[in-house]
This record gives C-alpha cells, structure tokens and sequence, in this order.
C-alpha cells in the first residue's frame, strides 16, 4: 500500500514538471522571435487603419529610414459627400495641403517632419491626427484609437 500512495504522489510530480518545462519552452520560443511580436502589431495596426478608420483610411504608408520624409494613401470610406483634408499629422511630420477627396477616393502625399528610423527595415510607431471638414462644413478632428506601425524603407 505503501508503494502506491508514493507511486501517485510520484506521477503527480513528472506530469506537474513536463507541464512546466513545456510552459518554459513556449515563453523562450516567444521571446527569441522578437520580429514575430512586431509583425503582430503591424497587422493589427494595418487591420485598423484599412478596414475602421472613419472617414479616412489609411491604405499604405512609405517612411524613409533617413532624412524624416514619407508618403501616405488616404482614401475617403464615406460612401457620400466630398470631404476637405485639412492637416494630416503623423507623430511629428505634417502635411498641410488642404485636398478635396470624393466619396471612394485615393490620393497619395507626401508627409514631411517625420522622426528617422533606425536604419531600413526598422519598425516606426506613429500616432495619426487628421483635420478634415465634411460635406456640410463641419470641422472636425479624427484621432485614431491605434497607432500607425510599419517597418521603414
């Protein structure tokens, strides 16, 4: 009887340790991919800012990893009225031409201030403020409730 107290007490253990080590071994696996963790966030941000953004979207932006400049694709997603982009602000860079987009529209622009990356291929991490005016000449603001992340060119 012994034997068999010892015996469960014993394959209580072994199984509480191979959960551990496999636990162990996931959280090590996660930490050494420290570009799987970015990726993540990339796709998310992407997910945010090409499907929910309200009115604009942004479809695609281009940061140069030197000298603070790059390109960002709005589209207006309202399905009615022109809407005037006034500023758009993208952590520190700006752009301040007003643009008339129609319902549906891309245009491409050119962001100027922007901070440099680290070298090419570095991830930014951006905060996005847009100043437009809707179709009944409401100035309004959209602030976007997560940032803008990419890697940098």
């Amino acid at each position: 009887m012994a034997y068999l107290k010892g015996q469960g007490a014993t394959e209580y253990l072994v199984l509480l340790a191979v959960v551990l080590i496999i636990a162990l071994v996931s959280i090590a696996l996660l930490g050494f991919f420290p570009g799987m963790a970015s990726d993540a966030k990339i796709t998310q941000s992407n997910s945010y800012w090409q499907g929910q953004a309200r009115p604009f979207s942004i479809v695609e932006i281009r940061v140069n990893a030197t000298g603070g400049q790059g390109t960002v694709i709005l589209q207006n997603v309202e399905a009615s009225g022109t809407y005037r982009l006034n500023q758009i602000n993208v952590s520190s860079g700006t752009n301040n031409t007003q643009t008339y987009f129609g319902p549906g529209e891309k245009k491409s622009l050119l962001l100027t201030g922007l901070p440099t990356c680290s070298s090419a291929g570095g991830v930014f991490d951006y905060q996005v403020n847009i100043s437009y005016t809707t179709p009944t000449n409401l100035n309004s603001l959209q602030y976007g409730s997560k940032n803008i992340i990419g890697k940098c060119i």
